[in-house]
């Protein structure tokens, strides 16, 4: 299976849960996207920061509950349990 990014972005890092889900952080925009392996199109992107500041996701994690992901300025956190 392949995943194309849909706004030709590089992918700075990526993390699976070992089983269907996918998250890649891409090289513009603080851009975090889900996909679920199974399908060829993104469940969901969440854009990190505001224009016109942009950085890279250089790291990510994430759980059921909870995505971390680390720009060049801050560390965001989100909350899929209380969003």
């Amino acid at each position: 299976m392949e995943w194309e990014e849909p706004h030709d972005s590089t992918f700075y890092c990526l993390q699976t849960d070992g089983n269907h889900l996918l998250a890649t952080g891409s090289s513009y925009y603080g851009l975090v996207r889900l996909w679920d392996r199974r399908q060829r199109a993104c469940l969901h992107a969440f854009s990190l920061t505001s224009t016109p500041l942009s950085s890279p996701v250089y790291c990510l994690r994430f759980t059921t509950r909870h995505l971390y992901a680390a720009l060049s300025y801050n560390l965001h956190v989100l909350d899929f349990q209380n969003p």
